[in-house]
């Protein structure tokens, strides 16, 4: 057994380092601990409140709870507040324990965690390592049909040590491994044996679901068993949901919420300016607005007429109309990732040339054109809406017909994921704790890689070797060859890449961090002033 060694927070790049030098991380003697990073103190030395309600502002509400089944970002802001998992990241984006004291790693394929003691889920139950077998077992079965059954396809075994001792054993090196734990709700642990968490969720997390209120409002209630002592400091927590950002505005202004975050760059550069009294903060460049297309059937399982419509799109003229430029052209991963595009380096079919895509669709047989029937885009998000009519616009231009059908989110997601659109449908990719994650959509095997009719073991090659890399510079060189792959079958139209959301809230809301993730963790060490 090595030496221990007290934890020390770490980002996310840096467990690409030498791991087994500095990754044996039980706190000496196992002794809990709360995190320096959630410790909440006035910035001008004055007396932390506690009690009282926040009121946030949301733009959807969630489409389940279940951290191990939910595909939708909406849902983020909700299980992040209920779950927690073996490790979080801290204000810095670093990563910190939270359910694991820390861990060991005896060689480079497995993580020996050490749990806190004297924890318990919101039912009352005492959380162990049962748990945390129960999670990932449950995220592997087939028959649970969990999106992150891909991301955590390395796991060969999770094996209970003893109540408060787990061990991970991988079937090769992953760099994504950790950032996934670190994540809600991707590393997020439910309750062994309790059901119906899609509606009736159970967590360890600082906050407990009192109430429901579809299109109306969400309510949390403190959790008097959370681990951390004192925390939390707000008595409640209200979600009111507002379905378009004019009202999310004027429920600011009015102070009818005390936070919010908009979608579009432009309503939130006028916002942040209302009054002096707002304190703002612009996203990472974290999300990325793609077409995807169903290549199960003609006639887009035909590289040439995916290639036609990708030469049909003008991306940076979608960028400057949609984003007035708040953001850059985009590829499979974005700037903010190891490897991500740039928004400026060569990409195949990126050159917007409607005469060539012309060429192309008479080479797959269509020199009159052809109609792809419907385009589906959100409904709830006008940029995907204003992109897509401009998409329209351009694909016209050669020669190439949809309809736009604006869906509900619910019902388009469950297409999406089910492989049940005619031929095009777009939703932005949300924050991704790894690059991986978003590779995972075009991988094969994954659920979504199946609904799209991705068979290429070339590319499932490439991303598994990208991830099983943990030098950053070799991974990023990885992970572009993967991108320019993606981009020369064309089997996503990625239109560009821009911040996921503008927080915005009234100064007297004390001890709030904003996260690049966008997911408002940082709740549990929330006051207000005054």
């Amino acid at each position: 057994m090595t030496k221990d060694k007290d934890f020390t927070a770490l980002p996310a790049a840096a467990f690409t380092l030498d791991r087994r030098h500095f990754m044996r991380l039980w706190l000496a003697g196992g002794v809990m601990v709360s995190c320096p990073s959630a410790l909440a103190a006035s910035p001008d030395g004055g007396t932390l409140k506690r009690g009282g309600t926040l009121r946030i502002g949301a733009d959807a509400d969630p489409i389940g709870l279940d951290p191990t089944t939910v595909t939708a970002f909406s849902s983020n802001d909700f299980t992040a507040l209920l779950y927690s998992g073996l490790l979080r990241w801290n204000a810095k984006m670093q990563v910190e324990p939270d359910l694991a004291l820390g861990y060991e790693m005896p060689d480079e394929r497995t993580y020996l965690f050490k749990l806190r003691q004297g924890v318990k889920f919101h039912n009352g139950k005492d959380f162990t390592a049962e748990d945390v077998k129960y999670t990932f077992d449950r995220i592997l079965d087939p028959a649970t049909a969990s999106r992150l059954r891909a991301q955590y396809a390395s796991i060969e075994n999770v094996t209970v040590v003893d109540p408060f001792t787990v061990r991970f054993t991988l079937k090769t090196r992953d760099a994504a491994f950790l950032s996934y734990l670190a994540s809600n709700p991707d590393g997020a642990i439910v309750p062994k044996g309790v059901e119906d968490l899609t509606t009736k969720p159970v967590g360890t997390g600082p906050f407990i679901f009192e109430s429901y209120q579809p299109n109306q409002q969400f309510t949390l209630t403190a959790n008097p068993h959370y681990y951390e002592e004192g925390q939390p400091y707000l008595d409640k927590v209200v979600f009111r949901f507002y379905k378009d950002q004019a009202t999310l505005s004027s429920a600011l202004r009015s102070r009818t919420i005390d936070m919010t975050w908009l979608k579009d760059p432009k309503v939130a550069a006028v916002m942040a300016r209302a009054s002096k009294d707002f304190v703002s903060a612009p996203g990472q460049t974290s999300r990325t607005f793609p077409v995807w297309l169903n290549m199960k059937a003609p006639p887009l399982n035909d590289v040439r007429v995916r290639r036609a419509l990708s030469l049909a799109t003008d991306r940076q003229a979608c960028l400057q109309t949609v984003l007035g430029g708040s953001g850059k052209v985009g590829a499979m991963i974005p700037e903010s990732h190891v490897g991500g595009y740039d928004g400026i380096g060569e990409m195949p079919y990126y050159k917007h040339d409607p005469a060539a895509a012309k060429a192309l669709l008479a080479e797959a047989g269509f020199p009159d054109g052809l109609d792809l029937g419907d385009y589906i885009v959100v409904a709830a998000n006008p940029l995907d809406v204003s992109c897509a009519q401009i998409l329209q616009q351009q694909w016209q231009a050669a020669s190439i017909k949809v309809r736009i059908v604006p869906m509900e989110t619910a019902p388009l997601l469950n297409h999406w994921s089910a492989g049940t659109w005619p031929t095009l449908l777009s939703v932005a990719l949300s924050w991704t704790p790894d690059s991986d994650a978003i590779l995972q959509y075009v991988n094969s095997q994954s659920k979504f890689g199946k609904a799209m009719g991705i068979a290429d073991e070339s590319l499932d090659r490439m991303m598994a070797e990208a991830r099983a890399e943990t030098d950053d510079a070799k991974r990023a060189a990885k992970n572009l060859a993967v991108q320019k792959h993606i981009a020369e079958q064309v089997y996503i139209l990625q239109i560009y890449q821009y911040p996921l959301r503008w927080e915005i809230w009234w100064n007297y809301v004390e001890g709030y961090v904003p996260l690049a993730a966008n997911i408002r963790s940082f709740v549990r060490t929330t006051w207000l002033k005054g």
